[in-house]
């Protein structure tokens, strides 16, 4: 009876002590935050920023996010060329609704507004004006020169509108005026009429894969079913368009269309973009010798590491868009005792590379970082004096002398405690032998 309960003592004794080493342990946190954020890079394509997104203070490990946001760019792709070729047949004196102005009035005022915009936003991108009824005419040729498209669309306007919808000859004359070396060829038709011949002709050519495509009809938005049927066959529908993109609309929405519609389409494919991305961040060599370093999968790109940087490339970030890589560092087991309660920084530079809205290299680099502390491991620097001053256990080497050792001074209480339950167990068992 003895014997059990000696090891019943044993067992309530050294439970408690394992949990009270564990304790101990649990709340080691070595790692603390100094500086969350570096300074973020802001510039005129976006801003590039870097901090510290989460710290684990049982593992010490830091996770730390690597963030560039786009800039919201209205700019077109370099080397794209937009000619409008716009209809001067009869019809297009037909006036909108209760006011004197003409359709025709209408579509330039709105050609001439987005010529503006785009011109605001893509000083080089070139432009041009053709007009067509019986036959076509290049009214301006492939220019930058806001003023001379906005005068030319002003010379249209003094010209009678008259004769049938030559369509065909105005989309061939168009087609032959881009030229060769454009990456991006876009063509705006705007029409309030069938084609007067060739319908089938003006259909194939409206399926071009180098040629961008945007069709507007005005006006026919109520035409009879036997129209309805030619816009289908020739035009297709919104839904489902012949050529890139067609607007069957009335004469109250030419505006909206041309001034708005039509420039967000323009923008939304042929949107300029930053590429070549190649973004280095570069450690200390504090973070090198201390720090095991693991990177995750970036949202965009791909990612290598190197013995004291981290690669990241990107093909392409698009207007607006946000991309952002994580990597961890964890402390080593063994680390230099010299970088305790120093400050450090999680990086020495970020050098960021790429090609700017424009396709011009550009460089810059980020010299700020997080920060972060290593704290003194007050477990570890009590051991020595702990194993000089054991309480009740004396100095041999036995796996109590050890534990208490490790857990230190501070539990000296729980420890007598954890004794003084084991005593009462003990005589607990020794009155119920004497009762018995």
């Amino acid at each position: 009876m003895k014997k059990i309960n000696r090891i019943l003592v044993l067992i309530v004794f050294f439970s408690i002590i394992f949990l009270l080493s564990n304790v101990v342990c649990a709340s080691s946190s070595l790692i603390e935050k100094v500086k969350e954020e570096s300074t973020p890079i802001t510039g005129d394509d976006g801003t590039l920023s870097k901090k510290i997104t989460n710290l684990n203070q049982a593992t010490n490990e830091i996770t730390i996010q690597l963030n560039f946001k786009s800039k919201d760019s209205k700019a077109i792709k370099e080397n794209t060329e937009i000619i409008f070729l716009m209809d001067n047949s009869t019809s297009m004196n037909t006036g909108v609704g209760s006011t004197a102005v003409s359709r025709k009035r209408k579509v330039i005022n709105s050609t001439k507004e987005l010529i503006n915009n785009i011109s605001k936003n893509n000083a080089n991108t070139k432009m041009g004006v053709i007009s067509f009824s019986s036959s076509a005419n290049v009214l301006q040729n492939l220019t930058n020169n806001k003023e001379q498209l906005l005068n030319a669309c002003d010379n249209f306007a003094k010209q009678s509108a008259s004769g049938d919808t030559n369509m065909i000859a105005g989309i061939n004359l168009a087609k032959s005026s881009f030229t060769a070396s454009a990456n991006n060829k876009i063509l705006i038709l705007l029409t309030d009429g069938l084609p007067s011949s060739n319908g089938q002709a003006v259909k194939n050519s409206l399926k071009d894969e180098k040629v961008y495509i945007i069709t507007t009809l005005v006006g026919l938005e109520n035409a009879k079913d036997a129209e309805k049927a030619t816009i289908n066959d020739i035009f297709g529908s919104a839904e489902n368009p012949v050529a890139n993109k067609f607007y069957n609309i009335s004469d109250s929405e030419i505006e909206q269309t041309i001034v708005n519609n039509i420039y967000d389409k323009i923008v939304e494919d042929f949107q300029s973009s930053i590429t070549n991305i190649n973004i280095q961040d570069y450690f200390p060599q504090e973070i090198i010798d201390n720090f095991d370093i693991t990177t995750k999968n970036p949202s965009k790109g791909s990612v290598s590491k190197e013995k004291d940087y981290i690669l990241w490339n990107i093909p392409e970030i698009k207007s607006s868009e946000t991309v952002s890589l994580k990597y961890v560092l964890k402390l080593k087991e063994k680390y230099d005792k010299s970088i305790i309660n120093k400050i450090i920084d999680t990086n020495k530079k970020v050098e960021f590379k790429y090609n700017d809205f424009k396709n011009n290299s550009q460089t810059k680099t980020m010299e700020d970082s997080p920060q972060i502390k290593v704290k003194e491991n007050e477990i570890e620097d009590k051991k020595s004096e702990n194993n000089n001053n054991n309480i009740l256990i004396g100095s041999d080497n036995t796996t109590a002398n050890k534990v208490l050792s490790n857990a230190g001074s501070q539990n000296t209480i729980l420890v007598i405690l954890a004794i003084i339950i084991s005593n009462i167990v003990i005589l607990k068992f020794k009155m119920k032998d004497i009762i018995k």
